[in-house]
């Protein structure tokens, strides 16, 4: 899944890093830096390990010395939170490809810079790595304006200097006043106007390859708060409701209840039918937990064959009228084929509280489920014990 990342990205060299900032794999692969902290030599790393998107100035790559120009992405996991980085190279790269094509109108000068003044792209190219090398008399006008003329320039000529939101980078156009002001009359007047909308354009495209990024590790972040297979919310997501629920509860002295449920069977589904029926079965309880609940209830997979519910503002006679409700639902559900004619056989146990902890509100559900299934156990066992004594007469 890195590797498919990394190669939508368009580039030739990523990195995943842990919360420690120490290196999980990379494009290209180098087996000497796995394990490696290296989130502490660059800044957009540390600034990702602290859960922000961050952009790079000209930096050395960990993993080739090149000079680049990176985007760094938090994410979270179960494991925790993990960062992703990718670079493009300054000599050559898209970042360079895009620059070289920003204006078409060759005798103007286009600059990518950090906020250092390095060069990460230039149109037309040149091997120089720092403006001021470059064109120190521009670099001293920019120190006064973003707009104007160019002092002490050899010819003289126009810049505008635009920032490049979420980034420290600048974009820098320069354009000589023969061609500039060469007539009042004809395209030519445009020519200014035309500069400063390419710069927006640019601009606007940088803003939607962010918003791409931020979309990118939105999705990252739902995908660690899901269960793959029921679509509904995993066992670390259901803990953090619980967590904000239950101290809700005891700031506003209102009740909180939960329900643990747990297949009666289930194993015994599996084993005969398969891990596809079993998997059947968890996708048809997760679709009737979605009809039974509330649009206030919050609900998923707690692991296996268990899952989970949380009721705000429940008191325990609503709590069970609740679990009856989607037992009754469980029941209804068409699974014959698989050996389940009356539908999901389901034990439910049922906890309340108002001055209560996550813990101990999910260890007392976790009782009333097993109190639960051993009086079913023992119904059971009595009316086998009642037939043989029938069958005997």
């Amino acid at each position: 899944r890195f590797g498919m990342v990394v190669s939508a990205f368009g580039s030739g060299a990523a990195v995943l890093l842990d919360s420690r900032g120490r290196l999980l794999d990379a494009v290209p692969a180098d087996r000497a830096l796995t394990g490696r902290p290296i989130a502490q030599h660059y800044a957009h790393l540390t600034a990702a390990e602290k859960g922000n998107v961050a952009v790079s100035g000209v930096v050395r790559s960990a993993l080739r010395g090149q000079s680049v120009a990176a985007v760094a992405v938090p994410f979270s996991t179960p494991s925790g939170r993990r960062v992703f980085s990718t670079g493009y190279e300054t000599s050559g790269s898209t970042l360079a490809s895009f620059v070289d094509h920003t204006i078409a109108y060759r005798p103007h000068a286009v600059y990518l810079v950090d906020g250092a003044g390095n060069i990460i792209a230039a149109s037309p190219r040149t091997g120089v790595a720092r403006l001021q090398e470059l064109n120190p008399a521009l670099v001293r006008s920019m120190e006064h304006s973003s707009l104007g003329a160019v002092h002490g320039a050899a010819t003289p000529s126009t810049f505008s200097v635009t920032d490049v939101p979420g980034t420290a980078w600048r974009i820098v156009i320069e354009v000589p006043n023969n061609l500039l002001f060469a007539s009042v009359n004809g395209w030519t007047q445009t020519l200014p106007w035309l500069v400063f909308a390419i710069v927006s354009v640019f601009a606007i495209a940088l803003l939607i390859v962010f918003a791409r990024l931020t979309a990118l590790s939105e999705r990252m972040a739902r995908s660690a708060r899901t269960d793959a297979l029921t679509g509904l919310a995993n066992r670390r997501a259901l803990n953090e409701h619980l967590t904000r629920a239950t101290a809700r509860a005891r700031r506003t002295g209102r009740p909180v209840s939960v329900l643990m449920i747990d297949l009666d069977g289930f194993k015994q589904t599996n084993d005969r039918y398969g891990h596809r029926a079993g998997d059947r079965v968890l996708r048809t309880v997760a679709d009737c937990m979605r009809e039974a609940m509330r649009g206030e209830d919050i609900y998923g997979r707690w692991g296996g064959d268990e899952f989970f519910v949380l009721l705000p503002d429940t008191d325990e006679r609503e709590a069970a009228r609740t679990a009856e409700r989607l037992r009754r639902q469980a029941a209804s559900a068409d699974l014959g084929d698989i050996g389940l004619p009356s539908g999901v056989p389901l034990s439910i146990g049922v906890a309340t509280g108002t001055s209560t902890t996550p813990e101990d509100v999910v260890q007392a559900a976790d009782l009333n489920l097993y109190e639960h299934k051993a009086a079913r156990k023992s119904r059971a066992g009595r009316n086998s014990s009642q037939l043989k004594l029938e069958l005997s007469r």
